[in-house]
Order: C-alpha cells, then structure tokens, then sequence
C-alpha cells in the first residue's frame, strides 16, 4: 500500500467507514514503519485531521465498551497503534532542541550521547554528523545507527562519553580500537574516546551490549558491571546485567575470565567460560552452563525468545523491546514459566495473544501502558 492509499484509508477511518479487512491493511500499514515519528509528516496530515483520527478512537472505545471481552480486544490491536503514533508525533513536535542542558529533560524515546563536560546530545539514527570534543576537535562520527572513534591515537589522557539507548532502541558503538559494541534497548555504556595503548581497556555497561573485541595481547578489555567483570584479550562475547535481572556472561567464541566483584581480589578468582557457555551471578556465586547461545542473541536480530522464561522476565523483555510499560496485577503469573519466539514484525499484540491463550489473563493497552488483569470469572 502507498501513501495515497494509506491516506485514502485514513480518511474513511475517520469517517467510520472502514471495513475489517481495510483496517487490517491500514495496521499492517503501520506496523511496516519503524521510525513512526516519519508517519505523520510523510502522510503529511495537518493538526485538524489528526485530531478527528484521535477523537474517532476514543469515540470508538467508548461506543464499543459494551461488545465482548474478544471484541474489545481485536478493536484495541488497531486503536492503540494509532493512539501511539500520534502520541509519538506530538511528542516529536515538542522536542526540538537539540542539546539538553540537564539529564532529568532527556526524553525517553531518543538515543542521548553524554560528553565528557556533561553535554547531552540526541542522537537522530537517521542522520550522519561529526562529534566534536569541547576544544571543537573532532573525536567521533556518527553515521547513522553507529558511532565511530577510530583515530584518536593522539589523545593520551582518559576521556569518557556515555551512550544512553532508551527502549525500543537499538546502537552501535565502534570503540577507538575497531572493537564493535551491539548495544540492546534500555542500556548505556561509558567509554574512552580513545583506549591508552598498553593499559586496560575498560568499558562499564548498565544493561545488555554484544561485544566483538579487537585482540590486543598488550591490553586486556575489561567490561564492568555493578556486579561481575568480564576480561578477555579479543572475543566475542554478550554481557547482560539489567537491574533487577540476573546478571550473566555469554560467550560466543574464544574464552573469558568472569569475576564476581565482591571477590575479585582473592586468589583464583576468575572463572572461565568457553563457547556456548553462561556464566550467571546466583547468590554471590558464579554459574556456569552450557546454553544455546542463538536464544541469547536473538535481539540483535529483533526476535525475542523465551526459553523456560518467568512471566515477571518476560514483561521487563517487552517492555525493553517495545517501549511499553506494563502494569501486571495479576501477580501468580509472574513465576509461571513460558517458551516462545517472536520475530522481527511481530507485534506486542501478538505476542500477548499467544501467551494469553494458555496463561488466561485479560489485558487493555492506553497508549503506551498495558494492564493485565486476572480473567474474569463469566
């Protein structure tokens, strides 16, 4: 469907007018544009019509609250699409300005890059632009969904930048040794500008990256996390430590040394991992199995997996991957234990509705928040 149609459909959407299987196309429609803050311009709607598609919605919730449980569901799967991109459109009009002078006006929805003189600068993963230091000297270049730090052997002195990636967003960083980092949602990584050559290469992540490391027998990469460490000379290998999750260590290829914090300077310490191998933060302790390290690394991919997964794990991953926030009042749930895999084009509509037929929850979406409730008794 091209823009004309999509317009087409959206007028007779406003009037009412549409049938089941137009509104199914106009949310297949939808769903095929990843950066939604184009929609609205690209469709070029001005402000009047984009609130009579907002009052049709709520018009429709209204008049269709009556209609059953299955009804009101199958409405919500188009209603809240569009509720959210129009959100997402009014929240794009009022963020203009390009630099943030504090860290409690970041906007969730945008990648932030923090300087060393605590400059917070959007990041538009749709642009390219040259990073400069605050002497004006270009130290980086973003092309698109990368930034890049290669070149900058002549800065001899540890300086840090801070990548910020909001849910529903995914980064690249590609440090000053050539090691690339695969940033997931709702995580930041600190790094220097440029590694010193002969000392450690330390990089401190909150959250989940992939890390493909540049050998260098003269320097060990080390990433730090507020729980365990991870070293290697050059590897690949994932790092999660999500707050509020466990904490692990998955290595892909080559071998890594895990330490826990607390007894990193005791003798023997670390513990190596190898290929296929997780290594878990579990009570102070260090757990090692052997996994299928392709359901780790899904997301880089945009497939979300569920392996013997809790429910309460499972929110926290949509809620990453889809930007949403969740309200689970249904508290039994939350250990119940799920398998699954979703790909890339699936939507949280989907998803739920598959979990929803064996698990006998009810849910209703307002924008960007999900409420799920125990079933009703009929």
């Amino acid at each position: 469907m091209n823009k004309r149609q999509a317009k087409e459909l959206f007028d007779k959407y406003v009037k009412d007018q549409c049938s089941a299987k137009e509104i199914e196309m106009l949310n297949k429609y939808l769903q095929s544009f990843q950066d939604k803050d184009k929609l609205w311009s690209e469709l070029r709607y001005d402000e009047e019509i984009k609130g009579k598609i907002w009052m049709n919605i709520k018009s429709n919730i209204n008049t269709k609250s009556q209609e059953s449980k299955f009804a009101l569901k199958h409405y919500f799967k188009y209603a809240a699409i569009i509720v959210g991109l129009i959100g997402s459109f009014f929240w794009y009009q009022n963020s203009s300005k390009e630099f943030l002078p504090e860290s409690k006006q970041v906007v969730e929805s945008e990648i932030i890059l923090k300087t060393s003189d605590n400059t917070l600068k959007k990041i538009d993963s749709n642009s390219e632009q040259d990073l400069f230091d605050s002497r004006g000297k270009v130290i980086g270049k973003q092309n698109g969904n990368q930034i890049s730090y290669e070149g900058n052997d002549g800065i001899q002195e540890l300086v840090y930048n801070e990548i910020i990636v909001p849910n529903g967003k995914k980064f690249e960083i590609k440090l000053s040794d050539g090691s690339l980092v695969h940033m997931n949602s709702g995580s930041t990584l600190k790094y220097p500008v440029n590694f010193i050559s002969g000392k450690d290469r330390q990089v401190f992540l909150n959250g989940e990256a992939y890390f493909e490391v540049t050998k260098d027998p003269l320097s060990h990469f080390l990433v730090s996390t507020d729980s365990l460490d991870v070293e290697v000379l050059g590897t690949h290998f994932n790092v999660s430590s999500y707050s509020g999750t466990e904490t692990f260590a998955l290595l892909a290829e080559g071998s890594v040394a895990v330490y826990n914090k607390k007894d990193k300077d005791l003798p023997g310490s670390p513990t190596i991992i190898r290929p296929g191998e997780k290594a878990t933060l579990s009570q102070n302790s260090i757990e090692v199995n052997e996994v299928n390290v392709n359901d780790y690394l899904s997301w880089r991919e945009g497939r979300l997996t569920f392996n013997n997964e809790s429910f309460i794990n499972i929110v926290q991953k949509i809620e990453r991957h889809f930007a949403v926030e969740i309200e689970n009042n249904y508290k039994d749930l939350n250990l119940v234990k799920f398998n699954g895999e979703f790909r890339e084009g699936e939507t949280i509509i989907d998803i739920l509705n598959t979990i929803q037929e064996s698990a006998g929850f009810e849910y209703e979406i307002n924008n960007k928040k999900i409420k799920i409730n125990r079933m009703k008794e009929k």
